[in-house]
């Protein structure tokens, strides 16, 4: 088992040698349905996003904010410790910090501790699972009792949008063991909001705070002014070897609720880590756990429920690419194979036109299928759920799917999506629409357009033909139509090398013709499934990508010697597009270079390249994998602080690729 008196993750003061350090540490816990609590290890707000309670109040994509934070006062013989911190517009205010003697993860808790005087409080922190309600626990050891003031920060705002003070006015009451707080201009989920500790007595403000000063949305260019309303303060006592509880929910909840909620988040950790088989491997298991957090419920429109994978925190929802990419990590890897076809499904229930959607849309949104690559990858996922779980129910009820974007895609469907009949290849010609993952867009401009026919769209759509040729014996169909498709595209696939016979073209035919800068989309083109290159051919060029494009923290977009490289991914919105494709580093692209090197013979490469991910655990967001990185040195990380198909792509090691 691993062992949790040493935690992967554990961090001391030289961990944050100031204030404006131990703010740019963060810690996440989620609820599955879309809702997180996020904020810093001192408790300064620096983002739009940090908050104890952002509640999904339409999950899994509607979220609110609803508890900012909870301030915690101590008071032990007269003397108060305050052990909060703030980032104002005059300054940064941190008394407590010189108490916080250690930050930790127990599994998905996140656990601070305080010296106070001869006494060390320690607070542990999580979200229920299934429902809007984060709870704390309080548990004082040694010295002597001590009273605590919890001073409680509400709002009700959309979790991307900031507000000024009296915004609104909330109604404030006591109700038992706490304060009860109703949003009256809100209707359903978050208009009451619960504050509640054990054994405690409650006295009502309703005061706001404005001036949170905000300097990672200022950095971003975005308005980085917040304000918060004191709902009240919460008074308790603690003696030596006592805990009490506080909840923040959206519901009434019962006395030692709190303690409850980390018991069952203890034991859910542990089946977790059992289930992946990651018991004596400590990094993989904080993977394990890190891959929870992105798999969520999503309702259907026939009423029922599916599941569907959020693509990054704290600002991403469900979409169907990000989900399709790290379906393989995060639920094959980790033994969670019926939320594979829980997610294949109700993915494939949304198939129109054989396509899926790019993002689903929320109420009164359009239709968002702007992808070309999801339907593709629909069929990857689905292949190699069913070889690893041996679920071939799967595949009789995707089939029909699959059958459908193969028809729509030879026949010709939206944005420009058909078949090439000269060549066999598959091309989406949309002029102004991003439609492959490379997808960055400024105002009409599309940065990275790829119109033609992409070599990993390519090389996906192989995979789809020899995935319908697999499964047709058993679903009683004809497979010729699809063997002559797949031999077409395959020797029309010898297009892409170039004269070096070292790298592929990473778009054909595009309207000004062939596009060969150095990208890692090209890995896709070396697989088990299908051989699209030569064997010598393959190595060559996952010989050049590693030089090319390889980092510590994933690979570039693009070539340092290519034209148009940008090596700092940072600033505002505009500037930060023009660089996401362009030089910025994606953990993600370690997937398919590990497929490539498994493919290759070369499976223990993947060991050295993925090491300096267990440094980069313990920095940023703690336990989670950044969305991405500079090109260039120090690879500073950017983006979701926590994205689904990075954390998957450190996990992925090809169970499924093949049949077994």
């Amino acid at each position: 088992m691993t062992d949790i008196s040493k935690p992967f993750i554990d961090l001391g003061p030289s961990a944050w040698p100031n204030a404006q350090s131990a703010a740019k540490l963060e810690w996440l816990s989620t609820n599955a349905l879309g809702g997180y609590a996020f904020a810093t290890v001192s408790g300064a707000l620096q983002r739009r996003w940090h908050g104890l309670l952002i509640a999904a109040t339409d999950p899994p994509a509607g979220r609110t904010m609803l508890v900012s934070k909870v301030e915690i006062t101590v008071i032990t013989k007269g003397a108060r410790t305050t052990l909060s911190a703030n980032q104002w517009t005059s300054g940064m205010d941190a008394p407590g910090l010189a108490c916080l003697s250690r930050v930790w993860l127990d599994g998905s808790i996140v656990v601070r501790e305080w010296n106070i005087g001869a006494s060390i409080l320690q607070e542990r922190i999580a979200m229920a699972r299934g429902r809007n309600a984060t709870a704390i626990t309080l548990t004082l050891s040694g010295g002597e009792s001590i009273d605590i003031e919890l001073k409680c920060m509400v709002n009700h705002r959309p979790h991307d949008q900031l507000v000024k003070p009296n915004s609104f006015t909330p109604r404030i009451q006591a109700c038992e063991r706490g304060l009860h707080v109703r949003i009256d201009h809100a209707s359903g989920e978050g208009k009451d909001i619960f504050l509640q500790a054990d054994g405690a007595s409650a006295v009502a403000d309703g005061t706001w705070y404005g001036d949170y000063f905000l300097p990672v949305e200022q950095a971003c260019g975005y308005d980085c002014l917040d304000a918060h309303c004191c709902a009240g303060i919460l008074k308790i006592s603690l003696k030596s070897g006592e805990t009490r509880g506080f909840t923040a929910s959206t519901r009434a909840e019962p006395a030692d609720e709190g303690t409850r909620i980390m018991v069952s988040t203890a034991a859910r950790d542990q089946s977790l880590i059992a289930l992946a088989k990651t018991q004596n491997d400590a990094f993989r298991a904080r993977l394990v756990l890190a891959a929870d957090q992105f798999i969520v419920e999503r309702p259907l429109a026939n009423g029922t429920r599916g599941t569907s994978i959020i693509a990054g925190y704290p600002w991403f929802a469900d979409w169907g690419r990000d989900a399709l990419i790290s379906l393989p990590g995060l639920c094959l890897e980790t033994g969670r194979f019926d939320e594979a076809a829980s997610i294949l499904r109700s993915l494939a229930h949304f198939e129109k036109d054989g396509l899926l959607p790019n993002r689903f849309p929320s109420p009164g949104e359009p239709w968002l299928d702007n992808s070309v690559d999801a339907p593709l990858l629909l069929a990857s996922a689905a292949r190699r759920t069913v070889n690893a779980s041996g679920n071939f129910t799967l595949a009789r009820d995707l089939f029909p799917t699959l059958v459908n974007i193969f028809n729509a895609f030879t026949k010709g469907t939206r944005h420009g999506i058909r078949v090439d009949p000269v060549d066999g290849l598959l091309m989406a010609t949309d002029p102004g629409t991003q439609l492959t993952w490379m997808d960055a867009k400024v105002g009409a401009t599309v940065i990275t357009p790829r119109m033609g026919k992409p070599v990993e769209i390519n090389a996906l759509w192989c995979g789809l033909l020899a995935t319908l040729i697999e499964w047709a014996p058993q679903q009683k169909h004809d497979a010729s139509a699809w063997s002559a498709a797949l031999a077409k595209a395959q020797k029309s696939f010898a297009r892409y090398i170039n004269a070096n016979q070292d790298q592929l073209a990473d778009t054909l035919d595009s309207p000004q013709g062939a596009d060969t800068l150095q990208r890692p989309n090209q890995l896709f083109a070396v697989q088990k499934l299908v051989q699209l290159v030569p064997t010598r051919v393959a190595q060559k060029i996952v010989a050049r990508v590693e030089k090319d494009l390889l980092t510590p923290y994933g690979l570039r977009t693009l070539g340092k010697k290519s034209p148009g490289y940008v090596g700092r991914y940072g600033g505002r919105v505009e500037v930060r597009d023009q660089a996401y494709h362009n030089g910025t580093a994606w953990p993600w692209l370690i997937a398919p270079l590990g497929c490539a090197l498994r493919t290759l013979g070369n499976a223990a490469r993947m060991a050295e390249i993925q090491k300096p991910f267990q440094e980069h655990l313990r920095h940023g967001c703690l336990g989670q994998v950044c969305e991405v990185a500079d090109g260039d040195q120090p690879h500073n990380a950017g983006g979701c602080v926590g994205q689904a198909w990075s954390v998957a792509a450190l996990l992925d090691q090809g169970i499924g690729e093949i049949n077994h």
